[in-house]
């Protein structure tokens, strides 16, 4: 018994341990600043997306109406800004006001505030308009989420700058940007998105291996063959001299997914991975024209990048810059 109690010890201590080193280890906020960047930037490009058609689905007599709206919700509570805009002039004031709210946290301007604000305004220009929501707006949602509970705002922005010129010291400038404080939030809100990424690229791949099309190798002519949709027309492969290479380009998607979401986080293995994600998500926009949820997954993928490697990235361009 007093092995057995031994074993259950170590194990209990051995699990909290590396519990507490996955979740709660101080990092470099320099990724999560990377991600906001790119994501406020994507998001504010989809927000923007509804304005030229806002009145014609979101105004008093649009499309989807408020009226219409709470129809279609039913006893579902849901929370949208724009359910309080009356007129179209209403409408328009909180739009830009969403607007401003994705710009401010774009430039790290007050981003513990501004992070949250973005985020409502994303989920309330999408539960606005429920059928008119895409994939990237699921994707942006979480990121944007995630972006809140972190130090988003400790790299790569104006917050940054305006510390550094509260601090009044150039050498304390230098010092902070070359090595910021390492914080445990970072790490929590990385920790977090990548989880939640791995998850969204095995559910991807199980999807996938439900529909016949997949495992025959043909969906991707399926997507080849679509004009609606498609940003390139490769329907000369239609000849059987590429079976080979259609059926080899639709197993290699689900491959990916598949891989990616049991495989990223071997250290060996991750390299590998998030190169293969750009010809993946690029392939995956010219097929079907969704360049945003492309990009979004491209800009997700980041989480998984470490900190030396972006340092590596800015000190090399900084490098070339200066001569």
């Amino acid at each position: 018994m007093a092995a057995v109690n031994d074993y259950f010890r170590t194990l209990v201590e051995r699990f909290g341990q590396g519990w507490n080193r996955f979740w709660f280890t101080p990092s470099d906020p320099l990724p999560l600043g990377v991600v906001r960047v790119l994501t406020a930037l994507v998001a504010l490009g989809v927000y923007l997306t509804y304005l030229p058609d806002l009145d014609q689905f979101f105004g008093p007599d649009g499309l989807l109406s408020r009226d219409f709206v709470l129809q279609l919700r039913g006893n579902v509570p849901v929370f949208s800004m724009f359910d309080y805009a009356q007129t179209s002039g209403e409408l328009h004031a909180f739009f830009w006001l969403g607007a401003t709210a994705i710009g401010l946290l774009l430039t790290g301007l007050f981003t513990r505030v501004t992070s949250v604000l973005a985020l409502v305004a994303m989920l309330s220009i999408v539960d606005r308009g429920p059928v008119l929501a895409r994939p990237v707006d699921d994707i942006l949602a979480m990121l944007m989420f995630y972006l809140c509970l972190g130090p988003c705002g400790r790299t790569l922005s104006l917050d940054a700058w305006l510390r550094r010129l509260r601090a009044g010291s150039r050498e304390a400038a230098v010092l902070e940007a070359a090595a910021p404080t390492p914080s445990w939030g970072a790490t929590v809100s990385l920790r977090l998105m990548q989880v939640h990424l791995a998850a969204i690229y095995g559910a991807m791949a199980v999807a996938k291996m439900k529909g016949s099309v997949w495992w025959d190798g043909t969906a991707v002519w399926g997507l080849i063959a679509r004009p609606e949709s498609r940003l390139v027309d490769l329907t000369a492969m239609a000849s059987p001299h590429f079976d080979y290479l259609v059926n080899s380009w639709t197993h290699s998607i689900v491959a990916f997914e598949l891989c990616f979401a049991l495989l990223i986080w071997n250290r060996l293995a991750r390299p590998l991975l998030l190169a293969l994600a750009l010809p993946i998500w690029i392939g995956t926009a010219l097929l079907t024209g969704m360049v945003s949820f492309a990009l979004v997954m491209l800009v997700a993928n980041l989480a998984f990048v470490s900190p030396a490697t972006f340092r590596c990235c800015f000190a090399t361009r900084s490098a070339s810059g200066t001569s």
